[in-house]
């Protein structure tokens, strides 16, 4: 059983899934609407952890079962990355879990700064004497073996946080903490899209985040403290309206190309929320565009300063609840040049719950199968050490 705890800006979602990692099985799903994070980072203990237990406890009781451990997935301001090279020699001549220990620790102690914590470690391959692309060395010939990786960190005080939301308050115990991405790409990006190269835009409403994929791995990742509450924010305060409404009418209305709809007026209340106020549908269209193209550029801006044009030969994919906005891949076409498209999750495994493969939710449903699959793993390198590395392991954390 898997259960994995999304942190997003606007909502915590829990999700419930079960089977094997081929035929995985989503069995339920919970999400909560809270106040309690901006940006990603959690702005309010209570208000977070009151989210995260409605959210845990409806699929307690919905489905009449205990939770205990569960992953922890989250992006923000705090979330950096970096990619780093390991090596090791091989000891016997025939390379080990033990080597593989050794050279992903060396990758790691390089680059992982004092003030932030390590989250996640993503292995791109392993090389053996000058040999490259390998996935899994185990039991293969050489002297030296080097392992590239992608780091991924956050602050300390980010998962301190978490962990107080999660475990102290609401007495679970985490498993592993995400990125968040890693679920979407999961969950949306073909292994073609991987191999040839891709970019994955998740526009969420706090955070904008953008990963690369190339040669069948994750080789960069960036958050942009900014998203659908920059363009909902911008709304309110140019027609002086309510932020609630303002991101009401964005989704009901809004079209990323202002020229491209049919101008008529709306009818809303202002911000005392008695007089009504009439503004133009193409005015609010015009906001819209002017704040999602800022994004975009700034999207493509941080490709091209890391190098990455060259690298996306299949495109960009949107994922994320502001993907849904009319026309979005119209002007992220106009303004990259580039192929755009949106990114849905394409689960048919889903019980009690409809509707869910849509952009908002490829990240909570693409981490089921991730965490899943990182499970199988550690329980596959887990039994390749051995009895005595094993037992060492145990006594060292009973200790």
């Amino acid at each position: 059983m898997i259960c994995n705890i999304d942190f997003g800006t606007s909502k915590i979602t829990t999700t419930l899934a079960s089977g094997e990692i081929d035929n995985l099985e989503i069995l339920d799903f919970s999400s909560v609407s809270t106040s309690g994070l901006k940006k990603g980072s959690i702005i309010n203990i209570i208000d977070t952890s009151k989210a995260v237990e409605q959210s845990v406890n409806d699929l307690r009781t919905r489905n009449n079962i205990k939770i205990k451990d569960v992953f922890v997935s989250f992006s923000g301001e705090s979330i950096s990355s970096t990619n780093s090279m390991g090596v090791s020699t091989i000891r016997d001549k025939q390379v080990s879990y033990r080597d593989m220990q050794s050279a992903w620790n060396t990758s790691i102690s390089m680059s992982v700064p004092k003030d932030k914590e390590l989250i996640d470690v993503i292995t791109s391959q392993f090389i053996i004497d000058g040999q490259s692309g390998i996935i899994d060395p185990r039991g293969m010939s050489g002297g030296r073996l080097e392992v590239s990786t992608h780091l991924i960190y956050c602050s300390i005080n980010a998962v301190n946080n978490l962990k107080l939301c999660v475990e102290r308050i609401n007495k679970l115990k985490i498993k592993k903490f995400f990125y968040n991405q890693l679920g979407s790409a999961e969950s949306i990006l073909s292994n073609n899209q991987k191999e040839l190269g891709v970019c994955l835009i998740d526009l969420g409403a706090g955070t904008t985040d953008i990963t690369v994929y190339k040669k069948g791995t994750i080789i960069f990742s960036k958050v942009l403290p900014y998203a659908g509450d920059f363009i909902t924010e911008s709304v309110a305060l140019s027609l002086k309206i309510p932020s609630f409404h303002a991101e009401e009418i964005k989704m009901k209305y809004g079209s990323a190309i202002a020229d491209d709809i049919q101008d008529e007026v709306l009818k809303l209340k202002g911000l005392d929320n008695h007089n009504e106020i009439e503004i133009s549908k193409k005015a609010l269209c015009e906001i819209i565009e002017h704040n999602l193209s800022i994004i975009i550029r700034n999207c493509m801006s941080t490709i091209e300063q890391n190098g990455l044009q060259d690298r996306v030969a299949t495109g960009f994919v949107l994922s994320g609840g502001t993907a849904n906005l009319e026309n979005i891949v119209k002007l992220g076409e106009v303004i990259s040049q580039k192929d755009f498209k949106i990114g849905s999750p394409e689960f048919s495994n889903i019980k009690n719950v409809d509707n869910l493969n849509k952009p908002q939710f490829a990240a909570s449903l693409g981490m089921a199968k991730y965490c899943a699959e990182v499970d199988d793993k550690e329980f596959t390198f887990n039994r390749s050490k051995g009895i005595i590395g094993r037992t060492l392991e145990w006594l060292r954390s009973e200790m």
